[in-house]
């Protein structure tokens, strides 16, 4: 800067006609220089204000807006029950999810059943949300209801009872297909009920061959 300086004086200098106006007029650009650094210095000193001034409206604005989310954002309720430990109407904000509702319910007892309920789903005002208990079967029901499921044209002696078996359970018999069990759910509906196994022959595609395949498998 001190460099920069003393080159401009020695332009001046070597200048007759700067040199004549700064011995002229060298006081009055002397007040004219402060007046401009004045100004300048006031510019700068009002700008730094305004930015600092919009950068705190900004702010407020940001503020009010949050302020206003918050106090339109309301609430839902929402009925939870089953599988879970404190069965209750729960106050939730609006867009919770099925999670927030269970969760505010204390959570789901050992034995719920999740598998169909989608935690993520969001809940709605005035809503059922139900959480299933697993359903236990012991031993011996599965073994009871696997001896009666599927023998209900049966006797109890785990023969096929012609007059009473669907076509599913007439389909079990050897040699019996899906038209053959069909053709004798006809003939039982047009001429009432078989009242011999040996009747069984009187349907069409049934012989005497194929009777002595199931005469040990059927009753009436």
């Amino acid at each position: 800067m001190r460099e920069i300086i003393e080159r401009i004086k020695c332009f001046i200098e070597s200048n007759e006609t700067l040199r004549r106006i700064r011995d002229e007029y060298g006081g009055q650009i002397k007040k004219i220089c402060f007046v401009a650094v004045l100004v300048i210095v006031c510019l700068l000193a009002f700008a730094v204000k305004n930015d600092g001034a919009d950068e705190a409206v900004a702010d407020e604005g940001v503020n009010i807006e949050e302020e206003t989310q918050e106090e339109t954002k309301g609430s839902i309720y929402v009925d939870i029950g089953g599988a879970v430990k404190n069965p209750m109407l729960a106050e939730l904000p609006e867009g919770s999810r099925v999670e927030d509702a269970i969760k505010a319910a204390g959570g789901i007892t050992e034995n719920a059943d999740m598998t169909g309920i989608n935690r993520a789903a969001f809940a709605e005002d005035g809503s059922k949300i139900f959480i299933p208990d697993k359903i236990e079967i012991s031993d011996s029901e599965v073994s009871e209801t696997q001896t009666t499921a599927g023998y209900t044209g049966g006797s109890g002696t785990g023969k096929i009872n012609i007059n009473t078996a669907d076509s599913g359970q007439l389909q079990e018999l050897n040699g019996v297909g899906p038209a053959t069990a069909q053709k004798i759910i006809d003939y039982r509906t047009q001429n009432g009920s078989f009242t011999s196994i040996e009747d069984i022959k009187n349907v069409s595609g049934i012989g005497d061959k194929t009777f002595e395949k199931l005469r040990d498998s059927i009753t009436i």
